[in-house]
C-alpha cells in the first residue's frame, strides 16, 4: 500500500513538472561571468533542482556516515564497559563465595570447639565418678 502511494505521488509530480515545462519554454540569458548563454527557463530550473537534489543527497549521506561512526564508537565503548562490569561481577561473585565458605568454616570450627568442650566436660565428669 505504501509503494502504491509513492507511485501515485511520483506520477503526479511528473505531471506537474511536464505542465511546468510547457509553461516555461521562454529562452532566458544566463551569465557565467565570462560568457552569456540563452537557455530555456525550464532547463535552467531543472538543472538547479538537480544540483540541489545532488547536494541534499550528499549532505544527507555525510550526516548518515557520521551517525553510523558515532553509533559504532558508542557500541564499542558500551561493549567494553559491559565486559568490564561482567569481569567485576565475576570477581565479586568469587569474593562472596570465598567469604561464605570462610564463614561456614568459621562456624564449623566454632561447633567443633563447643563439641570438644562438651567432650572434655563429660570426660571430667566420668573421671570424677
Amino acid at each position: 500500500m505504501k509503494n502504491q502511494w509513492r507511485i501515485v505521488v511520483s506520477i503526479l509530480l511528473v505531471i506537474v513538472v511536464a505542465v511546468f515545462a510547457i509553461l516555461n519554454v521562454a529562452s532566458v540569458p544566463v551569465s557565467f561571468g565570462f560568457t552569456t548563454v540563452h537557455w530555456p527557463l525550464i532547463l535552467i530550473l531543472l538543472v538547479s533542482i538537480l544540483i540541489g537534489a545532488v547536494l541534499m543527497i550528499l549532505f544527507s549521506t555525510i550526516n548518515t556516515v557520521q551517525h553510523n561512526r558515532a553509533y559504532k564508537a558508542l557500541e564499542k565503548t558500551s561493549s567494553e564497559h559491559l565486559a568490564e562490569l561482567q569481569a567485576e561481577n565475576d570477581r565479586l561473585s568469587k569474593r562472596l563465595q570465598n567469604s561464605n565458605s570462610k564463614q561456614a568454616a568459621g562456624l564449623q570450627e566454632k561447633q567443633i570447639k563447643e563439641l570438644r568442650a562438651q567432650v572434655a566436660d563429660l570426660q571430667a565428669k566420668l573421671a570424677a565418678k
